[in-house]
């Protein structure tokens, strides 16, 4: 899977979409994050904030870019949906990123996701610049009150970081680390960055679990 040429062209982005579907509290935790420090990474530098932007409405106007959430359990159903969602941006120069919450332990179905994503992108000539794999499980939400840069969220910060780059130039994951000076190593071949967390997956699911329950004895 190539980047487009037009997803290594640097692009200010005035307007994002963000999406999730389906609309779910992990999906909602890794967009809340992505946006919190894209407005972070704004104020530092002085620049001006992308104005997020609601496609459901009926004066959204010029949508520069979207950063569409997923999890690997994608089904016709869904697909459906972000077609209608593509469709709308069809033949423009919106910049395409994507957030898949990896469900699975393996990763042949996220990236069976990715390459239905992929395809629907081309065939709308939609500049296609990459994304996250987010390889954690179900239950990320919990970590919402858990340290950015602490152990358990810090491997998923710095993948979120490099996602943030690459929104803030307008281009692709990889094309952004290249222009920062940065590590394109982690990128994999298919121009996705994928993160799994710093700790063994039994004690990851335990803690997920702890975290979980306590959030819920709040509620």
């Amino acid at each position: 899977m190539e980047t487009t040429a037009r997803g290594d062209v640097p692009k200010t982005l005035q307007t994002i979409a963000y999406i999730s579907i389906p609309d779910n509290a992990d999906l909602e935790f890794l967009l809340w994050d992505l946006q919190d420090a894209i407005a972070a990474y704004a104020q530092l530098s002085g620049t001006v904030l992308p104005r997020p932007v609601d496609l459901e409405a009926d004066d959204a106007g010029a949508v520069d870019g979207m950063v569409l959430a997923v999890d690997d359990a994608f089904d016709d159903e869904a697909m459906t949906a972000v077609e209608q969602i593509l469709d709308r941006l069809r033949e423009t120069e919106a910049r395409v990123y994507v957030v898949i919450q990896a469900l699975s332990k393996n990763n042949k179905q996220a990236d069976e996701v990715l390459d239905r994503l992929y395809r629907a992108c081309i065939l709308r000539d939609l500049p296609w610049c990459d994304g996250v794999v987010i390889c954690a499980g179900s239950g990320i939400a919990a970590l919402r009150h858990s340290p950015r840069m602490g152990l358990l969220r810090r491997p998923f910060s710095e993948a979120m970081d490099k996602l943030v780059g690459a929104v803030r130039m307008g281009c692709s994951i990889e094309h952004a680390q290249l222009l920062g000076g940065g590590n394109a190593g982690s990128v994999d071949t298919d121009g996705m960055v994928r993160v799994k967390p710093a700790v063994p997956a039994p004690i990851w699911r335990a803690i997920i679990k702890r975290l979980g329950a306590r959030a819920q004895s709040r509620i």
